[in-house]
């Protein structure tokens, strides 16, 4: 079949990426990814380097006890794309991804259902899939992203080398903005006149604080966002790693100190109460 399939290792867009754009890898959690835009952007340089329509862009990254994360959300509901995930163990370690990048390569070139593909990866283990894949006829082009690393054997063994600019990365991939460090209390003296703040009070204050902060996060994201944000905590009972950890910075820097457990899960229930959850 006259079609190109774009393979994408995630870890290394993210890492390579993050890398490209601000001169060190980032967590998945300080980066944002524009979904829509990526894929555009690889259906665009698959076709313009292979001459053939797309088959599809497979998509290859881990996930914890199966939970998607938002990025994962989106990309499992976009046209075009197929999500397929490894593991992520307790270490943080992802596991079992280039083995499905090197089958899908092997599989989809012995069954003749692309005569191209395009590999975005930097891993010497994902070589042995791209020699299958060139055993059965189908041309195997490496994209890799400027200033990354990559296996020198996987360049040399692949039929053409490309390379993703920053600036194009920078459309498609961007860090996010942490939150500014809270001013620090100063401690009241034994001496320093205070005026007790009842509990009722502070419960209503922290409840106004957070409804603020839900309110204000959400509104910062597009409306495909907040649909992937609501699915991913559906499907995984809790709210992804990413966003998590954005609002409970951010209501740390409202209230003035450290949150505890139960405003944690105050918190987080006031997103999935204005999520409608």
């Amino acid at each position: 079949m006259d079609r190109v399939a774009v393979f994408v290792d995630a870890g290394y867009l993210y890492a390579g990426g993050s890398t490209a754009i601000s001169g060190a890898s980032k967590k998945r959690s300080e980066l944002t990814l524009d979904v829509a835009a990526s894929i555009q952007y690889l259906i665009k340089q698959a076709e313009q380097i292979s001459g053939m329509k797309l088959l599809r862009i497979y998509w290859y990254d881990g996930a914890v006890s199966n939970r998607l994360g938002t990025d994962q959300q989106l990309l499992a509901s976009s046209d075009n794309v197929k999500l397929r995930l490894g593991i992520v163990n307790t270490l943080g370690q992802q596991k079992g991804v280039d083995s499905k990048i090197v089958t899908d390569l092997s599989d989809l070139a012995r069954n003749r259902a692309i005569s191209e593909a395009v590999l975005v990866g930097g891993d010497e283990d994902l070589r042995i899939g791209m020699e299958l894949a060139q055993q059965y006829g189908v041309r195997v082009h490496l994209l890799t992203i400027e200033g990354s690393s990559c296996s020198v054997t996987l360049r040399q063994e692949s039929d053409t080398h490309s390379t993703i600019a920053k600036d194009d990365v920078r459309a498609f991939l961007s860090v996010v903005v942490p939150p500014a460090t809270p001013t620090a209390i100063p401690t009241a003296t034994a001496t320093a006149a205070t005026t007790p703040v009842p509990v009722a009070a502070t419960a209503v204050n922290i409840t106004t604080v957070f409804d603020a902060v839900v309110k204000d996060y959400l509104s910062s994201l597009a409306r495909p966002e907040q649909a992937a944000l609501k699915n991913a905590i559906q499907a995984g009972k809790v709210v992804p790693t990413e966003h998590d950890g954005r609002l409970l910075a951010t209501a740390r820097t409202k209230v003035g100190r450290l949150l505890d457990n139960k405003e944690k899960t105050m918190l987080r229930d006031t997103l999935k109460t204005q999520l409608g959850i």
